[in-house]
């Protein structure tokens, strides 16, 4: 059963007059469903018209209880409701409902959402840690992704465990790119806990069970990785959809088409999302980036410049840094790619 995590208490009065709670958790979105789980049942809801408008009152009388609404405007948000959002609902007949508000979160994950529009896509809300997934081969491990997973892991204050799966096909690495040892010291030396999986041939199994035990973990990471083939490893009754890495292409093809919460037979719930392939900043803005890449915090304050952009400015304690080795250029490489389009 699904132990809703505690985050204040909405009652309702049933037939017999015995309260019951109207809020749960989101565990899953599909189709313009949101699954609610309250008290181990889960509710198939919709949700209120109300939370894709913001409302717009006049400045004047801010208190007032008479206030009328000057404007009502879409909001910036793809979805209003994601998986890890504490709501409550209106319950209808057979486990159906109405969300009518979302509660406050803890954190969230978001991300500019593709197209022209400015807009932003929500991916999680109230997690516990991030897990960017990627794997050494087949499809070829972009740094550049992963960088922006952990700056907006580091911008929300979250936890990263960084996987990298399919080991067993390491000897298969074009010789041409940075080994993955060198890859994973350059992240480790960061402060990024690293475990490295196979599917194969079970390396990093009980480790990386250990990671997802408690809390909610969400995976990112980009189609084809093995996200989901990595949940079905730990957890073989979970059945979970994959596919192969197109040979063609070289990178992954969407299995999961949904977002969804999966609980774990030894403790935890991970966030199951589709896979992505580009993770655009939605409230950073290029100067809130330095201050995102852990291994740059040492050197805060020793430029010349004060609003040191480390890009171009002479006497720049990070550029310095990046010549005596201490800070890899794989990342600083990384960081202006950052700048230059966040």
């Amino acid at each position: 059963m699904l132990t809703l995590p505690t985050a204040g208490s909405i009652f309702a009065k049933t037939g017999n007059g015995e309260p019951v709670s109207n809020e749960g958790i989101v565990i899953r979105q599909h189709l313009g469903h949101y699954f609610v789980v309250i008290d181990g049942e889960e509710w198939d809801c919709a949700i209120s018209s109300r939370l894709r408008k913001q409302l717009d009152y006049p400045e004047a009388s801010p208190g007032s209880r008479r206030r009328r609404v000057q404007r009502v405007r879409r909001t910036k948000l793809t979805d209003p409701v994601v998986i890890g959002d504490h709501v409550e609902i209106d319950r209808g007949d057979d486990l159906t409902g109405m969300i009518r508000e979302v509660l406050p979160r803890r954190n969230k994950v978001s991300r500019k959402a593709s197209g022209t529009g400015r807009k932003e896509q929500l991916l999680a809300a109230n997690i516990d840690r991030i897990v960017p997934v990627f794997a050494v081969t087949n499809p070829t491990p972009d740094w550049n992704l992963l960088d922006r997973m952990l700056a907006i892991a580091e911008w929300q204050d979250l936890p990263v465990t960084m996987c990298i799966n399919k080991m067993d096909l390491e000897d298969q690495v074009d010789p041409e790119r940075e080994p993955i040892a060198n890859v994973v010291g350059i992240y480790e030396r960061a402060g990024y806990p690293i475990v490295c999986t196979s599917t194969e041939t079970d390396v990093g199994k009980d480790a990386f069970r250990e990671v997802l035990k408690t809390g909610i973990t969400l995976f990112v990471g980009p189609s084809g990785v093995g996200k989901s083939s990595l949940l079905n490893w730990l957890q073989p009754g979970l059945q979970l959809r994959t596919n192969e890495v197109s040979h063609v292409m070289g990178d992954g093809r969407h299995t999961t088409t949904h977002l969804e919460l999966v609980s774990l037979e030894d403790g935890g719930l991970v966030g199951d999302i589709p896979g992505v392939k580009e993770f655009r900043f939605w409230d950073i803005e290029p100067t809130d980036i330095p201050n995102l890449f852990r291994e740059f915090l040492p050197y805060s304050g020793q430029c010349q410049f004060s609003d040191c952009s480390h890009v171009h400015e002479p006497n720049c304690a990070i550029k310095q840094a990046v010549q005596d080795g201490d800070i890899s250029r794989l990342r600083y490489e990384s960081y202006i790619r950052l700048r230059e389009s966040p």
